[in-house]
């Protein structure tokens, strides 16, 4: 497999799965506020139940709170430890039908944490993982590269890993749709996608005390792309929401195991990187299909 330096600047590589999609649940921005800070009264509601508390500028419950600073802040239970296996099940709550293709389902995967032997659910995951703000050719197939895709590249034991807990928390056997393997480097590349306006667009953090885990964002993905000074391929812990979609007949929902495959959107929602990786040559010409 290929393996990971965390020492230094520079990294060797740490090395999925895609499509378009659309998000039913809103989307949390992720501000520059601190995760603990707490400057204005939460909103006044009926629900005395349920706590709310201020992660990074946004009022959310406080289960969820719990689990956004674990996955977010602290950086825990991603994918790409090779000998660390995530505390996190998949699961997909329901199907729908997509518009216009009666025999197309697709449906949200949510991830449940064991935080403190405690369950914890989110609409995020996140994966050590390389993403490409290279420079791509100007062609009509990589038009809007940085503002609405981009190439990131996964080891293939992590890919492995991702499928077998999709499998096994789902029922569903993942396609593979959408990913091209190196079989020299033993990698993966696919196409994550980048939400735009008026969905906040995906954050871009770098590293000032890698040991602590102290990131200072400078910007979106697109932002940082339009620096020259980041035109490099970097690794990152990044933290995406999943979609899949589930082929049936006859406008019939699809049920798991049957030999169904489902084919997985990864859409990135923030990236803490953790330097430039040099042991990954950047894709620009080829096609992306």
């Amino acid at each position: 497999h290929a393996q990971l330096s965390s020492s230094g600047s520079r990294h060797q590589l740490p090395g999925c799965l895609i499509k378009r999609r659309t998000r039913t649940r809103p989307i949390i921005s992720v501000t520059t506020m601190d995760a603990n800070e707490d400057r204005r009264a939460p909103p006044a509601g009926d629900n005395e139940e349920e706590p709310m508390v201020n992660w990074r500028g946004n009022w959310v419950p406080e289960r969820e709170g719990i689990a956004l600073k674990h996955v977010f802040d602290e950086m825990k239970d991603y994918f790409g430890q090779p000998e660390t296996d995530p505390k996190v099940n998949f699961k997909i709550p329901n199907l729908r039908q997509v518009p216009g293709d009666p025999n197309l389902w697709r449906g949200e995967v949510e991830f449940t944490y064991q935080i403190e032997r405690n369950p914890f659910t989110l609409d995020y995951m996140s994966i050590d993982v390389c993403i490409d703000l290279t420079p791509k050719a100007r062609v009509s197939n990589m038009e809007n590269y940085c503002s609405t895709w981009l190439y990131a590249y996964l080891p293939c034991y992590t890919v492995e890993k991702i499928e077998e807990y999709f499998e096994v928390g789902t029922g569903w056997r993942p396609s593979g749709k959408g990913t091209v393997k190196d079989e020299n480097r033993d990698i993966v590349h696919f196409e994550a996608q980048l939400n735009v306006r008026p969905q906040p667009e995906p954050s871009f953090w770098v590293a000032n005390d890698e040991e602590k885990k102290k990131f200072t964002r400078i910007g979106t993905i697109r932002e940082a792309a339009d620096d020259p000074a980041n035109h490099f391929i970097f690794r990152c812990i990044g933290i995406f929401m999943v979609s899949a979609e589930v082929r049936g007949h006859s406008g019939v929902e699809p049920r798991p195991g049957f030999g169904n495959e489902a084919s997985l959107t990864f859409t990135l929602v923030s990236a803490r990187t953790l330097g430039v990786v040099d042991s990954v040559a950047p894709i620009v010409y080829r096609p992306r299909r």
